[in-house]
């Protein structure tokens, strides 16, 4: 003899149930929200000063949380360093869940300054970050990454282009309120970030030195 309709009902809300619950231990397992919504990434949005647009937002896909939309905010001033300027900069924010998810600052810094040095450098770049942390890539002068940054330390100008003597350019992207995750995924899409800014500004900038970033 059948359930009565009414037993019928309870179990399949049961059941129901159980279905979600699991869900939501799965989801929180795997890192992500059940019901997160995800705003689309599209390469026609994404900061100029990232480099190519598809590569930059498959970088971005592989760093940025969920959010409905995602915005972007890009500032690129200053001359080129073959006029002899040296105030070159280049800003990209990326704004989500009503804060910033991800910058990407890229600067001309001087070379052989005190404190100057590629170590000095990279200890400042990643800010503080745990040795066990940190690894190097190779790209520029110098590539470092840790869970949550990446940067490149990249030759711009000799001697005698711009006043102070030699230049580098510093690119530094920062994803520390972007997820809180870590891991090889998101690593590898903060370096992509990272380089796809230097070739930017390598080229925006005029610098004159080969960058030595890969190809």
């Amino acid at each position: 003899m059948g359930a009565r309709p009414r037993q019928r009902t309870l179990v399949i809300t049961v059941v129901a149930l159980l279905g979600v619950g699991w869900g939501s231990v799965a989801a929180h397992v795997l890192g992500v929200s059940p019901f997160a919504e995800r705003g689309d990434i599209g390469a026609e949005s994404v900061c100029a000063s990232l480099g190519d647009p598809a590569e930059a937002a498959r970088a971005l896909e592989r760093v940025l949380p969920d959010s409905p939309e995602y915005s972007f905010d890009d500032a690129v001033s200053g001359g080129s360093v073959a006029q002899g300027d040296s105030d070159y900069t280049a800003d990209c924010f990326v704004s989500g869940n009503g804060k910033i998810l991800l910058s990407a600052r890229t600067e001309l810094v001087p070379v052989g300054s005190p404190g100057g040095t590629p170590e000095d450098w990279a200890s400042e770049a990643l800010d503080g970050s745990r040795p066990e942390e940190e690894e190097t890539f190779a790209a520029g002068s110098k590539g470092v990454a840790s869970a949550d940054r990446a940067a490149v330390l990249v030759p711009c100008a000799g001697p005698g282009n711009v006043p102070g003597g030699s230049y580098s350019l510093s690119v530094v992207v920062d994803g520390k309120g972007a997820s809180g995750e870590t891991g090889s995924r998101v690593r590898r899409g903060l370096t992509d970030l990272a380089v796809g800014a230097a070739r930017f500004s390598h080229e925006k900038a005029g610098c004159g030195l080969p960058s030595e970033l890969p190809s």
